[in-house]
């Protein structure tokens, strides 16, 4: 599993909540691919504007062959989106460290 992670400084939370959640227009595009699994969507409780997006898919490949299959779309989207935020900052495409192992390195076995 990956996980592609972005902090938002947004103008607008209801709206940015709306586009970026869980349910929202991303999320249901997203879902048109195979191996998304799904969208977490973070509030910071010291900043009110700013948020913590998670998007999860079974992994980078399944990723990778639906945004080029979807690029224009894609490009289209994120062009759009720029009007809910002021700032966006991706912190990167993660994986978990213990989707193999079956348990955490720190469990007793």
């Amino acid at each position: 599993m990956i996980a592609l992670v972005f902090r938002y400084d947004v103008r607008d939370p209801a709206a940015f909540e709306e586009v970026y959640g869980p349910d929202g227009e991303w999320a249901r595009f997203f879902r048109q691919g195979a191996g998304y699994i799904g969208t977490e969507l973070l509030r910071d409780v010291e900043e009110a504007d700013r948020y913590i997006v998670i998007d999860r898919w079974e992994s980078i490949d399944a990723y990778n062959l639906f945004i080029g299959e979807h690029q224009a779309e894609y490009l289209d989207r994120a062009d759009q989106a720029r009007l809910y935020y002021l700032q966006e900052l991706r912190f990167g495409t993660l994986e978990n460290v213990w989707a193999d192992q079956g348990t955490r390195p720190d469990d007793p076995a």
